[in-house]
């Protein structure tokens, strides 16, 4: 903290409220510009809601039920092992491959991996509309670890926006029925982790290049996906190897497996890395909230969902959260 002035008094030593100066014209463009960027995530994002139902429901179809550990195992294994494939034929990720960007990656990748398997063993054990709202919990998360970090309290409008995100998310599939079980404190354990790897995505990609530490972040989660592939194999009743080779041919696991590793992962997450260091990691948080309205609108497309006055809720909260998070530091700068 820089020291005061003479005769000006020492701030003191307690959480500081953030300012409302008016950014830049630069500053602006850069904000908007990393807003329609992440906006396209949540939309790939969404996407992928059907990609891993689909590879999920075959996985299930193929290998039984007590082989779906496996079956999820073996997406994450192939969804990433093809992301970072891919990822190393870009030079620059390749360029600045230096302990920084392995470094980087590592905790990016470690944190992007628990929350993986913490939703997906939460899943298990609660109906989707709970899982939705204690994962949105990861908008909130995301604002008190900021405070904790940054010393700093979000602007209001980002704190009603958080708020307003977080209802919409958890609504969005009806009224979340809560018993307090293992998957719900799971699916809880799963939002604080990606609270942490928003946190650790700003802190890294603005100490490291971006695309090397997007390329370690797959290869992280790649082993990782293995890992649970062998424990699903070791796993009483699993499946035998020949199943999972037997799955691999089906289209509709492999298509979806191709899908979500190029766009949902190669694309999505490269548009991430890039780009969220340019707002505030709580502003990233209610963009990122927005990802179930996208969902939502692609599940009634495809016939896995019907509308209802829940989901005309949700979205709504979802895209005033926004439009709160967005346009209310300049109105109240307009106030001042």
């Amino acid at each position: 903290m820089p020291k005061a002035r003479a005769g000006t008094p020492a701030p003191p030593a307690r959480i500081l409220s953030a300012r409302l100066d008016a950014p830049s014209p630069t500053d602006a463009a850069r904000t908007r510009r990393a807003v329609l960027a992440l906006l396209l995530v949540t939309v790939l994002w969404g996407f992928t809601f059907v990609w891993m139902k689909q590879a999920t429901e075959t996985s299930r179809v193929v290998l039984g039920e007590r082989g779906l550990v496996a079956g999820v195992g073996l997406f994450m294994t192939l969804r990433f092992g093809l992301a970072a494939l891919v990822m190393s034929a870009v030079p620059a990720a390749r360029r600045e491959l230096g302990r920084e960007a392995w470094l980087g990656g590592l905790w990016v990748g470690l944190a992007l991996l628990g929350g993986f398997l913490l939703q997906m063993f939460g899943l298990s054990g609660v109906s989707p509309a709970v899982s939705a709202f204690l994962t949105s919990l990861y908008v909130l998360f995301t604002a008190l670890l900021n405070i904790v970090r940054s010393r700093l309290m979000p602007h209001p409008a980002l704190i009603g926006g958080a708020l307003l995100a977080t209802i919409g998310a958890a609504y969005i599939g009806g009224p979340p029925q809560l018993t307090f079980g293992v998957g719900e404190w799971l699916t809880i354990g799963c939002a604080f982790v990606f609270a942490v790897h928003i946190l650790v995505t700003d802190v890294w990609t603005k100490r490291a290049a971006p695309l090397p530490v997007t390329l370690v972040c797959f290869l992280v989660v790649a082993v990782g996906g293995a890992a649970t592939l062998g424990l699903g194999l070791g796993l009483e009743g699993a499946p035998e190897p020949a199943k999972l080779v037997e799955l691999i041919q089906q289209q509709d696991f492999w298509l979806p497996t191709l899908l979500a590793s190029l766009l949902a992962t190669v694309l999505a997450l490269s548009l991430m890395n890039l780009f969220q260091r340019d707002l505030d990691p709580v502003r990233a948080a209610i963009v990122y909230a927005i990802e179930p309205v996208w969902a939502a609108l692609f599940g009634l497309a495809l016939g896995f969902d019907q509308a209802n006055g829940w989901l005309y809720f949700g979205c709504g909260a979802l895209l005033a959260g926004n439009l709160v998070a967005e346009l209310g530091p300049a109105l109240l700068r307009r106030r001042r």
